[in-house]
């Protein structure tokens, strides 16, 4: 009985592996790139903070229903604020896609245990902070399917609402 009891733990602990071997890399790498930080940039974020954020709306591809609470509603918006934050305490200048990527996930990982649709409104919120910036390539954090079209030469797909790289939704 304890050999089949450590037979199935150990084929156990190798599928977990596996599957979390697997899901890594279905990840895209992370951006290298290095995008400036300007003034027109810091107004942008400055807005998208001020946002009263995880309301309802029809964005396309998908619409969202607004917070599954009020407690979850505050704990997502300072996720996204508390990266934001980080970035308008930086100097105006370059910053590396790493540096951000490494916020996105730290911001990601305080919403872990929301509702899907609210951790996937919070990742929508990080990509809109990734484009208000400048970036291309991917935040290397989010695995998306192929109802989410991104734009051509560009890793992540357009945050809701907007209809273009360089063209975002009204803010605030």
């Amino acid at each position: 009985m304890l050999k089949l009891l450590l037979v199935v733990l150990v084929l156990g602990l190798g599928v977990a592996g596996w599957l979390g071997f697997a899901h890594w890399r279905a990840l895209p790498r992370a951006s290298t790139e290095v995008a400036e930080l300007t003034p027109q940039k810091r107004v942008m974020l400055e807005r998208l903070r001020a946002e009263k954020k995880f309301q309802p709306h029809d964005y396309p591809p998908l619409g969202y229903t607004g917070a599954e609470s009020e407690e979850d509603r505050i704990k997502a918006t300072a996720a996204v604020n508390n990266v934001i934050d980080n970035l308008l305490a930086l100097p105006d200048g370059p910053i590396q896609a790493r540096v951000v990527s490494r916020d996105i996930g730290r911001g990601m990982k305080k919403v872990g245990w929301l509702a899907t649709e609210d951790r996937d409104r919070t990742g929508d919120y990080m990509i809109e902070v990734w484009y208000i910036l400048g970036f291309r390539g991917a935040t290397g954090r989010f695995a998306h399917g192929s109802w989410y079209k991104k734009p051509e030469g560009y890793g992540e797909p357009l945050p809701p609402g907007w209809s273009a790289p360089d063209k975002p939704r009204p803010i605030g």
